[in-house]
């Protein structure tokens, strides 16, 4: 750090001048602190005891679970249909397309899915937030099967959430993997 001053100049003109140079260091330092960094956005919901992030660039909306329409010979894992603003919308329990038991409580939320033809939404016990996660604090899972629970693409540790919204860790869904999966 320079000052300008020599050791034999007044004492106050030093003190005053080595406060300014301190300042303006910090001041650098904060500024580049608050550059921009890209995170990924992901709703996490609550499945039991466990989380999961879907991507947020992938969910439409959420709404309070509201009764299905079971249909006969239907896979598990669709609840069955409802109806959202006028249009029929298929309705997958998220617990049961990643082999997890439900608690049988149907009263949580209806996370709907963009651009899914035809409409689909997954029944999630609760949403908990929204958390941005920074590309490289994800831990990537190369076999989404290796986890045995489906099409996991990943895992947020806690404290990962730049928001500090969800301070718990949660498992990152890869959407398309679980449509495949659930849909044909």
């Amino acid at each position: 750090m320079k000052i300008g001053l020599t050791a034999g100049a007044d004492p106050k003109a030093r003190t005053a001048a080595l406060l300014d140079a301190r300042a303006a260091a910090l001041a650098g330092r904060a500024a580049g602190a608050e550059q921009a960094v890209e995170t990924t956005a992901y709703l996490v919901c609550a499945c039991g005891a466990e989380r999961y992030g879907l991507p947020l660039a992938a969910v439409a909306g959420v709404t309070p679970e509201r009764p299905c329409t079971g249909l006969p010979g239907a896979p598990p894992a669709l609840r069955g249909i409802t109806a959202v603003a006028g249009v029929i919308v298929s309705v997958l329990d998220l617990a049961a397309c990643l082999g997890l038991d439900r608690d049988g409580d149907e009263s949580g939320h209806v996370v709907h899915l963009r651009a899914q033809e035809p409409p689909i939404a997954l029944a999630v016990d609760r949403v908990l937030g929204i958390a941005r996660i920074e590309p490289g604090l994800a831990r990537s899972v190369n076999e989404p099967e290796s986890l045995g629970r489906g099409p996991l693409s990943g895992y947020a540790p806690p404290g990962s959430d730049r928001t500090g919204d969800i301070r718990e860790g949660f498992s990152l869904i890869d959407v398309p993997t679980l449509l495949t999966r659930h849909t044909t």
